[in-house]
């Protein structure tokens, strides 16, 4: 597999569905893409959009398409179909509507696609993977969800601003369900090579506050990003673009996926949560265990199961 040959699939010429396939080729992540949507006339006016920007780009393909068959062979397959969250609604309001959704796709997956790494984007992601996982007939470590890799892009993003140290040196990880009982491992948190409880913070401000208050910040950022223009599409289409590269090159990168969680988390083997994973070429290749303190583990728990009432209420 190489980003060199690649192909990519992606369902959904929604909102987050188009802009991933645009983000695709703007970051040149593959050869070709295509735009699969029921209704046809919708991916072939974003598709057809998008490929006007290749004559001043490299040479790319983008293939509308509502032909299953079209998937067949492709590296990766990124889902974004189901009802979109309307303002006032949690990730988890949408999962009845977008459940069904869910397992007719991946039985057509199945049937024309059975060795492609899936990726979940639509909401709520952690539940809708767990259901790909139990609908599919394909080794689960291809499937996965996008989970809290955007929400931990956000921390790492602003508390790097706040004591002034680039994001790529900020260590932290958000975990649990991608929604509102997410939290941060503070505990395990590390700037460069320095614990951050020794790294010196901004004076005027303790670091409980500045948790506190990045903590929230994160939780909340897509909420307030909905309110104001109905959806949020940049952010988590620049995560699918990571993902996808990682798995194209096999880059053996650390994300906090939408994975089962392992036994030594305590909270059960089937519930699907963010947590970080090693992904490479054949999807999700090692789980990683994340030291937490009784606090967190707690939260865990808590995040866990809601993400199973969720699931059994269906």
């Amino acid at each position: 597999m190489s980003s060199k040959t690649s192909k990519v699939a992606v369902i959904g010429a929604g909102n987050v569905g188009a802009d991933v396939a645009n983000a695709l080729v703007l970051l040149r992540k593959c050869v070709k893409i295509v735009l699969f949507d029921r209704t046809l006339s919708k991916a072939e006016g974003e598709a057809w959009d998008i490929d006007d920007a290749i004559p001043l780009l490299e040479e790319m393909e983008v293939m509308p398409s509502n032909q299953y068959e079209d998937l067949a062979d492709s590296d990766v397959i990124v889902v974004t179909v189901g009802v979109q969250q309307k303002q006032g609604q949690t990730r988890l309001d949408t999962l009845n509507d977008n459940a069904e959704i869910m397992r007719s796709t991946m039985k057509e997956l199945d049937r024309v696609a059975p060795n492609s790494i899936v990726i979940i984007v639509s909401n709520p992601v952690d539940v809708l993977t767990r259901i790909a996982i139990a609908t599919s007939t394909r080794s689960e470590n291809l499937i996965l969800g996008s989970g809290t890799v955007l929400d931990t892009a956000r921390l790492r993003y602003q508390l790097g601003k706040r004591l002034n140290v680039s994001k790529q040196d900020v260590h932290v990880y958000v975990i649990g369900e991608h929604g509102d009982s997410e939290f941060v491992v503070w505990s395990s948190a590390f700037i460069g090579p320095i614990s951050l409880t020794e790294f010196p913070i901004p004076q005027g401000v303790s670091l409980e506050q500045i948790q506190e208050e990045y903590a929230e910040l994160t939780r909340k950022r897509g909420y307030a990003i909905s309110e104001r223009k109905g959806n949020t599409s940049y952010g988590i289409s620049t995560v699918v673009c990571q993902l996808v590269e990682t798995i194209l090159r096999d880059e053996k990168q650390i994300f906090t996926v939408s994975v089962r969680a392992d036994s030594n988390y305590g909270v059960g083997s089937e519930v699907v949560l963010g947590l970080p994973c090693i992904i490479g070429r054949q999807g999700i290749e090692r789980q990683l265990v994340l030291p937490r303190n009784a606090h967190e583990q707690r939260l865990l728990e808590e995040s866990a199961a809601k993400l199973n009432e969720a699931y059994n209420s269906l």
